[in-house]
């Protein structure tokens, strides 16, 4: 007797419908995109507990026809197409009829739908694929689906659901790039009966951005408007001075479908890559329309990735597009005239000219202000300095070697002063006998600091050295009660998304606990009134965005310890030295007697490698010497 036997259809559904419902938020795309869809000019969407317990979305659309509500739920059926060939003209959101049928076999559903030729409506109850009731009843032209249990008889699948805050927060970002590709259709969306988000559907995407991502995004805004030969761009980028720590923030429609992209990301980044600060993410809201055949749709289930046959023509074609966009809107610093006739810069610009400012000043003067406590040296700590390298090696401040030159005397200073710095032992404090001591060699790539010690060659990576350095500073510091936090002279604003908003109500007393205090100022903006010491140098308005990607992204509840960790971790890395700074010789050495002074000098806070090891067996086995 054979051992291959065919699945039971409510076991291949299930299977099936993991790779279209991978969480709550792939439930709400599906509904708001059959919405959209069915024509509706409104969209309502109720959600509870991240959307365990309740997904609601309700619209004013054509309807669904009381003879087609069953087959509505039956797999591969659909209006949208007839044949394969209707993939290479598809402008509707949906097609491949699989989103009711994945839902119904792993949650309990209920619809009600009024066809806008029909005076009555269907209401219809499915629980598993099969139907429980189904009956008519009075209602408004349109279709309400209500989604309860999800992944009921799936609890494999119910476990991996993230935190409530994680859920509801995929969730908005689908509502907010959905409204933000349909601003003539108005949102609403509600969590635990609290409304979070409602866009005008006047037609204006700039009204639509200011709805769903606030007033200083959208008062920032650049339009761009470009046709090519094979694609046409439009929509909106964000003056430069406007930035995210992630790309949470950057939006791409093709054909009016919210899609991710890496080609399109990478293009604008690179566009703006001479214009915002390493690290940082520009903001921008692009349309673009292709030709459907140059854009294939049918890559994942989920329809939430899409490959252009064209790829690297239309990567250079959005790249000078946004980049000549730029360019032709002056990207400076703009300066606004209050009402009291004071100055005032754009916020985010002026904070992180200041964060800037600041921190090249502190690499110039010290990367500490308690150098004295620290035992430095004279020469200062962490000075910035072009230094003198060879080949990518810095020696430090020996100025005798110039590479330019070609005589024997300048090659004998060079020799001379290898001999030295191989003759030269450092001690280090308070660590293992083994690691005593060590030489100092040299700095490579402006970013790596090389020792030699008994365990063999180590490799330093000086940002990550500095990192650990300053987040055990910081973390001793914030933990001493009496100078914990400080109020703000001037108060600071902050116009928060409403997934962010969101965010910041759910953690609102882990927050507060480590000494950022902020009170509501309406329309999804807060007020921060205290800040910890530590960030009274800092940009404020980066401090909060970086802790909510990182309590975004969380996947799990996290107490106020947990929260202030992040943000020390978040301060110590803006504060260390750069990857690609040149120290001099003193510099160096006093970032490893620094380094080795921590409780943990092999990893950062973020638990990356501060450095290498290479034994001198590995070295002498790799020259062929054993």
């Amino acid at each position: 007797m054979g051992v291959i036997k065919q699945l039971p259809q409510n076991v291949a559904n299930q299977i099936s419908a993991g790779e279209v419902i991978e969480r709550p938020a792939s439930i709400v795309k599906e509904l708001i995109e059959n919405s959209i869809d069915a024509g509706a000019k409104n969209i309502e969407i109720r959600i509870e507990d991240g959307g365990r317990e309740l997904i609601k979305v309700k619209d004013d659309g054509h309807g669904i026809l009381a003879d087609d509500i069953e087959s509505a739920f039956n797999r591969y059926a659909t209006s949208k197409i007839e044949d394969i060939d209707d993939l290479y003209s598809l402008y509707s959101l949906g097609f491949r009829g699989e989103a009711l049928a994945s839902i119904v076999s792993v949650a309990e559903i209920e619809m009600i739908s009024r066809h806008q030729d029909s005076d009555q409506a269907v209401k219809i109850k499915l629980k598993g694929g099969e139907i429980i009731d189904k009956k008519p009843v009075g209602s408004t032209i349109g279709t309400e689906i209500t989604v309860r249990d999800l992944f009921y008889n799936t609890p494999a699948r119910y476990k991996y659901l993230k935190t409530t805050t994680t859920e509801f927060s995929h969730i908005s970002k689908i509502v907010s790039a959905e409204a933000t590709a349909n601003s003539d259709l108005s949102f609403k969306l509600f969590h635990d009966s609290r409304q979070i988000l409602s866009t005008p559907g006047n037609g204006k995407l700039k009204d639509t951005i200011y709805a769903v991502f606030g007033g200083d995004i959208a008062e920032n805004l650049i339009p761009i408007d470009i046709e090519d030969r094979y694609i046409k761009l439009s929509g909106y980028l964000c003056r430069p001075e406007l930035t995210r720590s992630s790309r949470s923030h950057e939006l791409f429609f093709v054909n009016g479908r919210p899609i991710y992209n890496n080609l399109t990301a990478k293009a604008v980044e690179t566009a703006y890559s001479k214009l915002i600060n390493p690290g940082r993410k520009p903001i921008v809201f692009l349309f673009i329309k292709v030709n459907p055949i140059l854009v294939d749709v049918n890559v994942h289930p989920a329809k939430k990735e899409v490959k252009f046959s064209r790829s690297q023509i239309i990567f250079d074609v959005i790249k000078k597009a946004v980049r000549n966009t730029l360019k032709e809107n002056d990207p400076t610093t703009r300066i606004k005239i209050k009402k009291d006739h004071s100055l005032e810069a754009d916020r985010d610009q002026t904070e992180e000219n200041i964060e800037r400012d600041q921190l090249f000043n502190q690499n110039k003067k010290s990367s500490y202000n308690s150098a004295k406590q620290n035992n430095y040296s004279k020469t200062g700590s962490y000075k910035q300095s072009k230094g003198n390298y060879q080949k990518n090696i810095n020696y430090g401040d020996d100025k005798s070697y110039n590479p330019d030159l070609k005589s024997s005397e300048n090659k004998k200073d060079f020799r001379q002063l290898i001999r030295e710095n191989e003759n030269q032992e450092y001690s280090l404090e308070n660590v293992e006998a083994e690691e005593s001591y060590f030489k100092f060699l040299g700095q490579i790539f402006n970013s790596y600091l090389l020792i030699e010690t008994d365990q063999g060659l180590k490799i330093v990576d000086q940002h990550n050295a500095q990192e650990r350095i300053l987040y055990e500073r910081f973390y001793a510091e914030y933990n001493k009660k009496d100078k914990a936090s400080q109020s703000l002279l001037m108060p600071v604003k902050i116009e928060l998304s409403a997934e962010e908003r969101e965010i910041v109500h759910q953690y609102e007393a882990e927050i507060k606990k480590i000494g950022i205090d902020f009170s509501d100022f309406g329309n999804n903006t807060i007020l921060i009134q205290e800040v910890p010491v530590l960030l009274k140098n800092m940009s404020t308005r980066n401090i909060i965005e970086e802790l909510i990607a990182e309590l975004a992204e969380a996947g799990k509840a996290k107490s106020a310890a947990e929260v202030q960790a992040n943000m020390l971790e978040y301060l110590a890395c803006r504060s260390s030295i750069k990857a690609g700074q040149p120290l001099t010789k003193n510099e160096s050495i006093q970032l490893i007697k620094d380094l080795y002074k921590t409780e943990n000098p092999y990893r950062c806070p973020h638990s990356r490698p501060v450095m290498i090891n290479i034994s001198r067996e590995e070295i002498e086995k790799g020259l062929g010497r054993k």
